[in-house]
């Protein structure tokens, strides 16, 4: 795994832990969102690779 993609994972899941905290909609879809942009960050890094 390069390292880019070791960053995309640590926020990932430090945005998951975040949204567990939460109950604001607004706040969870944006996050959400976060999340779905640095997946495909992180696709576009590997085309070769399939989740």
């Amino acid at each position: 795994m390069c390292k880019r993609c070791s960053e995309l994972d640590d926020k990932i899941e430090h945005y998951k832990r975040i949204s567990t905290h939460l109950t604001d909609q607004l706040t969870l879809d944006g996050i959400a969102g976060l999340i779905k942009q640095m997946l495909a960050e992180k696709a576009a890094l590997h085309p070769e690779q399939e989740p």
